[in-house]
């Protein structure tokens, strides 16, 4: 007999998937300002890697703000 794990609770769905979403917009976000920022000021070489750069680093604050938020309110 094989035991099914316990399933999550609809919100906890939810949010997971609103999390990825609003993360991943942010990322476009970071990614359009940090190819404007790096290849205006820094060098022309490095707008896209720099917008990549800028956009990995909103997708991890907003994608860990979310879940701190998450965890503070909900607990796990």
């Amino acid at each position: 007999m094989t035991v099914s794990p316990p399933r999550r609770h609809p919100l906890r769905d939810r949010f997971e998937a609103e999390r990825r979403r609003s993360a991943f917009l942010s990322f476009l976000a970071g990614a359009g300002i940090g190819i404007v920022a790096f290849d205006t000021w820094v060098s022309h070489w490095l707008g896209i890697p720099g917008g990549v750069l800028v956009g990995g680093f909103a997708y991890a604050v907003t994608y860990g703000y979310e879940t701190l938020m998450w965890r503070r309110h909900h607990g796990r």
